[in-house]
């Protein structure tokens, strides 16, 4: 449903509603904004760090190597990114899903067709529509870093990031790249 490319992300903990905002501006002035759960993000992040690894073609055996060698992609990435910039409202930003946020209960991470660098994100929920966008490593970088600053801000006890203690107990209840 998005049209055009990402623009801008932003990911904030909203305290009252004990979720994450995720907002989602595109070059086509759309903007799309979900909330997501402490479960929600518990169960996606495996299947955001399985991608990462996938791509980044780590090749060491070794549980640990692996992490540091993807916790080192990872930060060359995000290094290269521009977070200072504010996230611009805008005024003549259209709102397909509506000005409330909607939950996202489902997503997706898929291969694009034709483009090794390019995976699709779909977020849907429980019933309606959603969004699907197409992010290049970069971005699922930056996207990683936005979940994680957001989340060290919660109360919500999850130890997400590129260690092995985290990465190889979730992965295997996960059981995959699609989250229900």
């Amino acid at each position: 449903m998005a049209t055009g490319k990402v623009h801008q992300l932003q990911a904030a903990y909203s305290p009252v509603e004990d979720r994450l905002l995720l907002r989602i501006n595109t070059s086509g002035k759309q903007e799309f904004r979900f909330w997501l759960t402490r479960h929600f993000v518990r169960r996606l992040w495996p299947v955001l760090r399985q991608t990462l690894e996938s791509h980044s073609q780590v090749s060491a055996t070794d549980i640990n190597a692996r992490a540091a060698v993807l916790e080192f992609i990872h930060q060359n990435a995000t290094d290269q990114a521009n977070f200072k910039a504010p996230f611009k409202e805008v005024r003549e930003t259209v709102m397909p899903l509506g000005p409330e946020p909607t939950l996202a209960v489902q997503a997706s991470i898929a291969p694009v067709a034709g483009n090794e660098n390019l995976r699709m994100v779909s977020l849907h929920p429980e019933h309606g529509y959603g969004i699907e966008v197409a992010m290049d490593m970069p971005l699922m970088h930056a996207f990683c870093k936005l979940l994680l600053d957001a989340i060290a801000t919660t109360e919500w006890d999850l130890e997400l990031g590129f260690s092995t203690h985290f990465s190889m107990q979730t992965m295997t209840q996960t059981g995959g790249r699609l989250l229900h």
